[in-house]
């Protein structure tokens, strides 16, 4: 992913405006994806769920086409890279092109909103700014190289997908069709959408407490899905 040309940086309410929305749209992403797989795999693993899904086929034929169209809409918006668009590359960009955003400054006035402090600020709070970590340009630029490779993913193989089949009603034929969905792996989705929100999670995390992002701590993202599955889980199972 080329560098991108010099950016006007946002402020601190336009940054988090952006990052709210990608956020967004990679939790739509996650939940619809990891909703189809549950569904899916109960009626395979339990005949009792199959016979559920089969006492009202045409709901569950529907629920699990929209939950396909959700993903593949809100994995194609979080990688439009259109000027006008609020993406996961403008996002990260914005996020190297101004380390400031994460100052000890900037720190400062996020914590300060959370409490009730005016005025002098508290010891606690003093030493907590002192002793936290600055990003500086440099230590931010891995997160584009880190990337680079899932958007290359996104393009070649689910992009396609995305535009002749959901976003648009393509001419093409059932065995081309086909062929690109042939295309897909399972491990491939999980494996950007993993990124995707362990690279928003050190975010956050570099923003409130001042942690060096660690893309290979996936453990926020491990719970989520967790959690996410058991939910849809326990939902279908108690249905009559």
């Amino acid at each position: 992913m080329a560098p991108p040309p010099t950016l006007h940086p946002p402020t601190q309410a336009e940054y988090w405006r952006i990052f709210d929305s990608v956020r967004g749209d990679v939790e739509a992403a996650i939940k619809a994806n990891y909703a189809y797989i549950t569904i899916h795999h109960l009626a395979a693993t339990d005949r009792k769920v199959l016979y559920k899904y089969q006492r009202f086929a045409d709901f569950w034929t529907l629920n699990t086409y929209a939950l396909q169209t959700t993903f593949f809409i809100a994995f194609g918006r979080i990688f439009d890279k259109r000027g006008d668009c609020f993406s996961i590359q403008k996002l990260v960009n914005f996020t190297i092109a101004d380390p400031t955003l994460f100052s000890k400054a900037a720190l400062r006035e996020r914590k300060r909103s959370l409490s009730t402090v005016h005025g002098t600020d508290p010891q606690w709070l003093v030493d907590y700014v002192n002793q936290a970590w600055e990003p500086s340009t440099a230590d931010l630029e891995p997160l584009r190289a880190e990337l680079t490779p899932h958007y290359d993913k996104f393009k070649l193989i689910y992009r396609p997908i995305r535009h002749k089949y959901f976003a648009h009603r393509g001419t093409d034929s059932q065995q081309a069709i086909e062929a690109l969905f042939g295309q897909t792996l399972k491990t491939d989705v999980e494996e950007i959408l993993r990124f995707l929100h362990t690279l928003l999670w050190a975010i956050r995390e570099m923003a409130w407490n001042a942690r060096r992002p660690d893309l290979a701590d996936v453990t926020d993202y491990n719970n989520y899905v967790r959690d996410l599955n058991s939910q849809i889980e326990r939902f279908v199972m108690q249905l009559p």
